[in-house]
């Protein structure tokens, strides 16, 4: 009896701890992830999914695996676990965890080149980071915004995202990252040409930082500035000076074809091929494949090797058609400014159900005071008549403070917009017009005067009604004008509409001031503005 005893008391504990092995695998992967990626990594390889049957365990397993892979510079996958993950913690309102599932996700889409769906889950990502003090994670946000702005030749905004970057890096003082995003905001201005103030940020660089790898991306970056601006000699030095250091991700890549160009516009032509087949042998981008291959081709007709460089171009084709699909994908930051306007529209809508539901109650509680009031202090009537003004003023401010038509009004644009932009994409100059002004006669009614007439003077505060009334000269595509004026509505779109040209466009602003007696343009945008508001 004892011996079978001794059996069963065995048998179960051997099965509880069984059970306890998979929690303790995934707490202890989840302590090494940061400081020791690879053996983290190793761990969660090492779990068997089939055993993975709670649904928390599992959303924990699908986000640790994808974080170690991605410190460990692997590729992102399966999606199907992150997925997993990802609606996990939605059911469940994790915010945290959520916010690093989207991360992931949008990093898997964006190697994919997939940068429209990237975008869309980092905006995910910001939107419940923005409480946070996560600086690491908003740091590898907007560097990762950065990089996609910069690749669809939106600078401007790509230098913005890099510098946000760099603030959150700083503030954890993570001098590496920081010293990348430096890099890449230098790069910024090289694209638009500025050489000058873009070798400032990489000479900043190798001056601030102690590290060979960085050092050598910033050696590398100074050489292909020296090679964009012509100094062909100094780009050659530098480029084999970086060389000579570490590297990451395809910076080799992009060191062996810039050495490549330089030597290709040295006309030393097997140099150039050594290098450009060179680079083709580490990690690069579909850019630098594409340019490599030209080079190969080049050299391969010049040295009347006709059929080696019909199969090089084979290959440039083959790349030159997988870059026209990365730039044919609506850059991110238009997806940015419609993430936005959704999310205002969003809010706005909540506030307009909240004031619907509490205006009707407060109107009748007003009612209410007043005839209590009324019966109860027949001699005391002129206090009930402040109370039920300032009621009826409180009534007036609410009206005041929420008067969103004008929103209203431009969402339905820009939502006219979204839903042509997988027509807008494939079409011509002169088709893209055409669809530009069949959305705003379809939202604004510009081809019919009385309709047009009707919607701005309920939007903007009987605007078009006092401008006839006071100024009885101007012409009614004056008065168009100043209502798209008004609504915020893009000058390039506002010639389009009026079909002038931009000259035309701001010659019309400066004879417009001058028949309504302003002095400037500026008092005509101010007076615009003032007679728009709501009483």
């Amino acid at each position: 009896m004892y011996a079978k005893f001794k059996i069963l008391l065995f048998t179960l504990l051997l099965l509880l701890t069984g059970c306890s092995f998979l929690p303790n695998d995934l707490k202890i992967a989840e302590r090494l992830i940061d400081t020791d990626p690879d053996s983290a990594l190793q761990i969660l390889r090492d779990i068997q999914k089939d055993h993975v049957t709670s649904g928390s365990d599992r959303a924990l397993y699908g986000l640790l695996l994808f974080e170690a892979l991605d410190k460990n510079d692997l590729p992102l996958k399966p999606d199907s676990v992150i997925n997993f993950s990802i609606n996990y913690y939605i059911n469940k309102n994790t915010d945290d965890n959520l916010a690093r599932c989207y991360f992931y996700k949008a990093r898997m889409c964006k190697y994919a080149q997939k940068y429209e769906e990237a975008t869309k889950y980092y905006l995910n990502t910001l939107e419940l980071c923005k409480n946070s003090k996560n600086f690491n994670l908003l740091g590898k946000i907007y560097s990762d915004l950065g990089e996609i702005s910069e690749i669809q030749g939106d600078n401007s905004k790509a230098r913005e995202k890099f510098q946000f970057a760099v603030n959150n890096f700083n503030k954890l003082k993570k001098k590496l990252p920081a010293g990348y995003r430096t890099l890449d905001i230098g790069r910024t201005y090289r694209n638009e040409k500025n050489y000058k103030t873009a070798h400032k940020y990489f000479i900043s660089v190798l001056d601030n930082y102690n590290d060979s790898t960085l050092s050598g991306a910033a050696y590398q970056e100074i050489g292909v500035n020296f090679w964009f601006s012509k100094d062909l000699d100094s780009s050659q030095v530098y480029l084999h000076k970086s060389m000579s250091y570490p590297f990451k991700g395809t910076d080799y890549s992009v060191r062996c074809f810039t050495l490549g160009e330089v030597f290709y516009s040295k006309s030393q032509y097997d140099s150039a091929f050594y290098y450009a087949e060179k680079a083709l042998l580490y990690p690069s981008s579909f850019f630098t494949q594409r340019e490599c291959y030209r080079i190969l081709a080049n050299t391969s007709y010049l040295k009347g090797d006709y059929k080696q460089m019909a199969v090089y171009m084979t290959h440039f084709q083959s790349c030159s058609d997988s870059v026209r699909k990365i730039e044919t994908q609506t850059k991110s930051t238009v997806i940015e400014d419609i993430y936005q306007s959704s999310a205002s529209v969003g809010k706005t809508r909540q506030w307009l159900l909240i004031i619907g539901s509490v205006l009707p109650i407060l109107i009748l509680f007003g009612f209410l005071i007043y005839f209590r009031l009324r019966k109860k202090n027949k001699g005391n009537e002129t206090q009930i008549v402040q109370q039920v003004e300032q009621l009826e003023e409180y009534e007036v401010k609410l009206h005041e403070k929420h008067d969103l038509l004008k929103v209203t009004l431009k969402q339905k644009i820009e939502d006219a917009k979204t839903l042509q932009l997988a027509k807008y994409k494939t079409a011509t100059v002169s088709q893209r017009e055409e669809i530009d002004k069949e959305i705003y006669n379809t939202c604004l009614h510009i081809n019919n005067w009385k309709a047009f007439s009707a919607l701005m003077n309920h939007t903007l505060n009987n605007m078009i009604e006092t401008l006839e009334s006071d100024f009885s000269e101007i012409s009614k595509k004056e008065i168009i004008w100043c209502c798209l004026f008004v609504l915020d509505i893009p000058s390039n779109d506002v010639a389009l509409i009026l079909d002038f040209q931009q000259l035309s466009l701001y010659k019309l602003k400066q004879r417009l001031a001058q028949k309504m007696n302003f002095t400037s343009t500026r008092e005509l945008n101010q007076y615009l503005k003032e007679i728009s508001e709501a009483k």
